[in-house]
């Protein structure tokens, strides 16, 4: 009994000295973190308004593929509430919103907005979205192959037209939801200016699907080839009297009619300068002697520009 009342007596001189020694810094520390507490207790709660975050879309089925072809609105505004140095942290691009389409039909739907509380900070917390849900219209996605058409500005300078264009590759397949793709039969270039050309040219360009909701279903075919070949303006002109020249005819056959109309087209300046002499008719006979076609061509200074387009008769009798 003595040695346990000696005991308690030890515990209780240590721990008067434990209480009791350096009081003043003990009090010290206490005043310092009562203050602190006091400060972040009293830190004023503040309520701010994040507008216009984009809306998520989760979940839409990709077998078979859905779409959305028509909505409300793709944004909403978002309401939180939290200390004033937590809420000033805060970014728009770290906001989600979203909206799930699990096991969504096809159809008019009216989907629950949701923020994802993961991405919040700490000591920050929801109040809800703005608006609450949104009205899409769920349509099945299509690919559909159309044509590609350039689009031009301006024209060429006077005396100079387009003579031909040929686009690479000339179709292209778009994707989207049905009722849009099934409207569109074609899409085009963005705009190619004509103005001051005189020279055939060839660029890439960008193709204009003009809807927003539909896309190119092949990413990396967004441009095209154009090449337009640009010349002089062409015009046709007539020859009545071109002789006809046998070819493998005996020395007494003759041609009936001797004479033939051939019509050429081609660069104006070149059709202009053209005289009869250019142009070469001939029927090779080679035996046969009843009603033959004429060939026409033209003498080599207007071969690469001029074209013979008809000759009249079409056919030659030989007698």
């Amino acid at each position: 009994m003595d040695r346990f009342l000696e005991l308690f007596k030890v515990i209780k001189e240590y721990s008067k000295d434990y209480v009791l020694e350096n009081t003043g810094l003990k009090v010290l520390a206490l005043l310092i973190t009562s203050v602190i507490w006091l400060s972040v207790a009293s830190r004023p709660v503040s309520r701010v308004t994040i507008r216009d975050v984009p809306i998520e879309l989760r979940n839409l089925s990709i077998s078979p593929k859905l779409t959305i072809s028509k909505y409300d609105t793709l944004s909403a505004n978002v309401f939180l509430t939290g200390s004033v140095d937590a809420l000033d942290a805060i970014r728009t691009s770290e906001l989600i919103i979203y909206a799930d389409f699990e096991n969504v039909e096809p159809g008019v739907r009216v989907i629950p907005l949701q923020i994802d509380a993961s991405r919040l900070p700490s000591g920050v917390r929801d109040q809800g979205v703005e608006p609450r849900s949104i009205r899409v219209t769920v349509e099945h996605e299509v690919v559909r192959e159309v044509q590609v058409k350039p689009r031009f500005d301006g024209e060429p300078p006077e005396g100079f037209e387009i003579i031909s264009q040929q686009i690479e590759p000339a179709n292209i397949r778009i994707q989207g939801a049905a009722s849009l793709v099934r409207d569109i039969t074609e899409v085009s270039t963005e705009t190619v200016s004509l103005n001051d050309r005189r020279e055939p040219f060839s660029l890439q360009v960008a193709i204009d699907i003009t809807s927003p909701n539909v896309s190119i279903s092949d990413k990396d075919q967004i441009k095209v080839q154009l090449t337009v070949n640009i010349g002089e303006v062409r015009r046709e002109r007539v020859f009545d009297r071109v002789p006809v020249t046998l070819i493998n005819a005996s020395p007494t056959a003759q041609a009936l009619p001797k004479f033939v109309r051939v019509t050429v087209f081609g660069a104006r300046s070149a059709v202009e300068a053209m005289k009869p002499e250019d142009i070469t008719v001939e029927v090779d006979v080679s035996g046969d002697e009843g009603r033959l076609e004429p060939r026409g061509r033209v003498s080599d200074d207007y071969a690469n520009r001029v074209e013979i387009r008809a000759i009249e008769p079409k056919t030659i009798r030989i007698r």
